[in-house]
């Protein structure tokens, strides 16, 4: 954002006044220069989805997940002339429409700095060497516009170069006039850079060891020195009506991070919260026919989801949860950005994330199961599917019609594999097929998801069963040595729900007493919220 990331913000913190601008192009010597805002993130697909635009380069986000009006944003992006995309994955719900795929640096492969929210610059050093082809993002940002005729200004060859200039032109005619001032390190060496400190900006002839707080001497940056004050934009209340009575509010989750398109791959990450869900009021989940673990529908004027129903008493009557992280790679239909209107604040333009009128209804399916396979790609002709990955192994949440042994019979390729089966009334159907002694595929299914203990069917991926008793124990999902440690909550030491729930039992009656005993909650402490319910939910006998 200090460099001028921002639609309608220039580099170094200036805006699109005239005399900022004449200042930049003056300091880079170009001969043209952007004399007015570009567009943002909305605008931007707008203009993409009427064909305004006819290429857009796509660097380090995930928009098709992430952006409002998702459906229209996969239309703009699948009828747009060039799409070129940077990014550390080959295969995102973005990449898909990418004409050029560039592949860039992740996060410990980068060399640079970052600034905080405190204006703290910091060195970021790179942890890990570069994967493959792997380049900076500068590098490719400055190659092509060498080969666009535009050399002289691109001439960086390391990114101490590119701060250099940056710190240059934050004090470039500022004479005490813009906040944004680091012009005290614009003459730092490469060595003096790769060893910065890390320190608080304004950085100049008056703070040359950064400052601390701003304002202190109660001056504001603007003609008058006075601070200005802006009431903030209201945002007109989303009105729920007859067709759409509930508000739904997409935020996140304790494990995942933006559109997972990374931490979706961490097995340990995905035990917590394993589908996309709804969580709603126990009484609003009666009067729409719902109940937990449930599949539902939930639907606005924009789009629809398939999600699983979690009961949650802590919410307020009429709203819904439903998380922001799923996407295409993780879910058949699971990304939520396709229900949210581009409704935006007038001056942030951030989207109204958290305010948008749905329904909901069950989705009714012939069958439920579990289809455990080495392979990641999503089977077909499902109503629905959640991808949840394992160490060597991925398990798939699946509910269909019909005949679920016919449905896999004609859906899934079991050529040149020993298969064994179990039968039961329809729908109940299990089958196990390996290989030269390796397991390959395990499905079970039946009315409702079969009860099954998942970490020893994944074991069983890694260390196929050897004899007759121990397939039929893995055709029925249990073992009779193994106790199910039920839904994980500490993702950490790996501690599922049931282990807790029968510590707890066992006289352990704190979170400090199940932390000794287990380790859960003793890192990074994430899980401590839910340690506190299950205790809450747990009648301890009173003392004599």
């Amino acid at each position: 954002r200090e460099v001028g990331g921002l639609a309608n913000q220039l580099a170094a913190h200036m805006s699109f006044t005239a005399e900022d601008c004449d200042r930049l192009q003056r300091f880079w010597r170009s001969p043209r220069m952007a004399r007015e805002p570009g567009l943002t993130a909305v605008d931007l697909f707008d203009a993409i989805d009427r064909g305004a635009i006819k290429a857009v380069w796509i660097m380090g986000t995930n928009p098709a997940v992430s952006m409002p009006e998702g459906n229209r944003i996969a239309r703009a992006l699948a009828a747009c002339p060039l799409v070129i995309v940077s990014d550390v994955l080959a295969q995102t719900d973005t990449t898909a429409f990418a004409h050029i795929l560039l592949p860039a640096q992740g996060w410990g492969e980068k060399n640079g700095t970052v600034t905080n929210s405190e204006r703290r610059i910091s060195r970021q050093r790179a942890f890990m060497p570069p994967a493959g082809e792997a380049k900076p993002d500068w590098w490719l940002l400055a190659q092509v516009a060498q080969r666009l005729g535009f050399h002289e200004g691109f001439t960086w060859t390391h990114p101490a170069a590119i701060f250099r200039e940056h710190a240059a032109l934050s004090g470039f005619e500022n004479n005490g006039q813009r906040a944004f001032d680091i012009s005290g390190l614009a003459g730092m060496s490469d060595a003096q850079w790769d060893a910065m400190k890390p320190v608080q900006w304004p950085i100049n002839a008056r703070y040359p060891e950064g400052c601390a707080r701003l304002f202190s001497d109660r001056h504001f940056y603007h003609p008058d020195g006075k601070a200005r004050l802006l009431p903030p934009a209201t945002p007109q209340p989303v009105v729920c009506e007859t067709a759409y009575p509930l508000l739904m509010n997409s935020g996140r989750i304790r494990d995942q991070w933006h559109t997972m398109t990374r931490t979706g791959l961490v097995p340990r990450l995905m035990q917590h919260c394993d589908e996309p869900f709804a969580a709603l009021h126990p009484q609003d989940a009666q009067r729409y026919g719902l109940c937990a673990g449930a599949l539902a529908r939930v639907q606005s004027d924009a789009g629809w989801v398939t999600v699983r129903v979690t009961l949650d008493s802590g919410l307020r009557r009429g709203e819904i949860f439903v998380p922001m992280h799923w996407n295409r790679q993780f879910s058949l239909q699971g990304t939520v950005g396709g229900l949210v209107a581009s409704t935006r604040c007038p001056v942030s333009a951030q989207p109204a994330f958290k305010q948008t009128a749905v329904r909901i209804h069950p989705l009714n399916a012939s069958w439920q199961g579990w289809l455990w396979q080495r392979d990641a790609s999503p089977p077909d002709a499902l109503r629905y599917w959640a991808r949840t990955p394992y160490e060597g192994v991925q398990r798939f949440s699946v509910a269909g019609d019909g005949s679920p042994e016919q449905w896999l019979m004609a859906t899934i390729p079991l050529a040149g594999l020993q298969l064994q089966t179990a039968h039961a009334a329809e729908p109940h159907y299990r089958l196990l097929a390996w290989r030269n002694g390796e397991l390959h595929l395990v499905f079970y299914a039946g009315a409702s998801l079969p009860e099954i203990n998942h970490d020893w069917v994944a074991q069983a991926f890694r260390q196929a069963p050897v004899n007759a008793a121990d397939r039929h124990a893995l055709l029925a999902g249990q073992s009779a040595q193994r106790a199910v440690a039920g839904r994980t909550i500490c993702s950490c030491f790996g501690v599922g729900e049931n282990t807790i729930l029968q510590a707890i039992k066992q006289g352990c009656h704190s979170t400090q007493a199940l932390g000794n005993a287990l380790n859960c909650g003793t890192n990074c402490g994430s899980c401590l919220p839910e340690l506190k319910h299950l205790l809450l939910s747990v009648a301890v006998p009173e003392e004599e």
